[in-house]
């Protein structure tokens, strides 16, 4: 989509973009980890699923009225992602100390938008949706923002094409014209035969989670709505809205404003849209072969049918399957029938309970200053294979239970133990004792690649006391 002068100027003028980035993406398990999740993979296209979207509000949107909120932990990781797209963004992202769902999410970034423009609109957009035709998706937004500046609150639905169970519904009222309805009620992820009689009927659209509204006017409706919010709100200019973040309720925009206030407005969307949020809707979008597979990766089919097949790590031999799942990674293995994908929650709550850390992260942990690998682990010794990015530096640290050695494998190391520099190149090593205070740095023009050899009663990544960081991860 090209940049129109009259929609360019409207929004450049009059709204603000807040990017939601925070989920878990758990439906999408095994390739989607707590410290990894969908937004951040690529899973359709040659870009991330957040890429695509900052993209598409770059059309519209100056990169100073674009703000991204997400999770501490994946900071570093979109702020790479965005300043591929224009550096400018790198200091719009907003981080949440941890998850407290939507509706908190938005007001971290309404606290930026209302300092800009206290009379702004604001319009909320999830990082991991797919949407096709861009132009009628900013026509869309150009007839929200009208309604909008009425003090009306607009959400934006699509028009189902499938008795969709894993969707929010949205119950048509009056027509106000222009693809625009009064909102009569909300459902939430209706039965089989209800999301049915749904598309027979026409009277329901999926709830896009996307709105656009007076920020003033959204505001007021928490304050009467949710005063715990509010008073956290208004408290900002003593206390830091993220410091304040593990004490206030953990609630979605829906539940906590937008299901108890009148005035809702719904957008009929004009463009085409998925969530991704599921393996069935990879499957659906995926390029099918000639037996309806979508396969990805080392996979070898025989006599399979109506299938997605994904592996990345080795290769993923399959016979005589029909419409099932099989999704392979390093460490975990998913299979499923194509209509049990929405048990993968299940799935994972199951792998939470019994303390399983391949909810939380990959064999490969991406960190600013590059990423590490699990090569192999087991009662008190861990191998990694370390790569870090020329120029880039791990923080000054040192680990209360473990000692560790280095091994160059290709570059060149600027290494520091209890404050005796030296450098190392391939085939040389190190020993980091055990409570010794030591720094890792690649001074080079190619990444730096180092095998590291940990021993001790304890492991964990929790094991870390940082000293002096570049990357601003000391504990004050």
């Amino acid at each position: 989509m090209t940049r129109t002068e009259p929609v360019a100027t409207r929004f450049a003028e009059d709204c603000h973009a807040i990017i939601l980035a925070g989920g878990s993406g758990t439906r999408l398990w095994p390739l989607s980890r707590t410290l990894l999740p969908k937004q951040l993979l690529v899973l359709g296209g040659a870009s991330t699923l957040l890429q695509q979207t900052v993209a598409r509000v770059l059309e519209i949107f100056p990169p100073d009225h674009v703000w991204v909120v997400t999770n501490e932990e994946h900071v570093f990781e979109v702020r790479k992602q965005v300043a591929v797209l224009d550096p400018a963004l790198k200091g719009q992202i907003l981080a949440e100390p941890l998850s407290r769902n939507t509706l908190p999410a938005i007001m971290l970034g309404l606290d930026k938008v209302v300092e800009a423009d206290p009379k702004a609109l604001a319009a909320v957009f999830p990082s991991d949706h797919l949407i096709r035709n861009g132009a009628a998706w900013a026509a869309d937004l150009v007839r929200a923002s009208e309604l909008a500046a009425q003090k009306r609150f607009v959400t934006f639905g699509v028009r189902p094409d499938k008795p969709e169970t894993g969707y929010g519904y949205i119950a048509l009222g009056d027509d106000l014209g222009g693809n625009a309805y009064s909102v009569k009620g909300f459902v939430e992820k209706p039965d089989f035969l209800t999301a049915d009689r749904f598309l027979r009927e026409g009277t329901h659209l999926w709830n896009s989670g996307m709105f656009l509204f007076s920020a003033k006017h959204f505001l007021t409706q928490v304050a009467r709505c949710e005063p715990v919010l509010w008073d956290w709100w208004m408290a900002r200019d003593e206390t830091p809205l993220v410091r304040g973040y593990r004490d206030i309720p953990d609630i979605s925009v829906d539940y906590g404003v937008v299901e108890k206030i009148d005035n809702i407005t719904v957008v009929r969307a004009g463009f085409e849209w998925d969530d991704l949020g599921s393996w069935e809707a990879m499957y659906r979008l995926g390029d099918k072969d000639a037996d309806g597979n979508v396969i990805r990766g080392d996979v070898l089919a025989l006599n399979c049918t109506g299938c997605l097949l994904i592996s990345e790590g080795g290769k993923l031999a399959v016979s005589g399957l029909r419409d099932t799942i099989m999704v392979q990674t390093r460490d975990a293995t998913l299979a499923c029938p194509m209509d049990r994908v929405q048990t993968v929650r299940d799935v994972v709550a199951a792998l939470k309970a019994e303390g399983s850390r391949l909810v939380e992260s990959h064999v490969t942990v991406y960190r600013p200053w590059g990423n590490y690998t699990v090569l192999e682990e087991g009662p008190q010794y861990k191998i990694k294979r370390i790569q870090v990015s020329p120029g880039a530096r791990l923080s000054s640290q040192m680990h209360h239970h473990r000692s560790e050695h280095w091994v160059v494998v290709d570059g060149t190391a600027e290494v520091e133990v209890n404050n005796e520099p030296r450098i190392l190149v391939e085939n040389q090593s190190v020993d980091i004792p055990k409570a010794s205070q030591h720094r890792l740095a690649n001074p080079g023009k190619v990444p730096l690649d180092i095998i590291e050899i940990q021993s001790g009663p304890y492991l964990e990544e929790d094991d870390i006391v940082r000293f002096d960081d570049v990357y601003g991860r000391v504990q004050k």
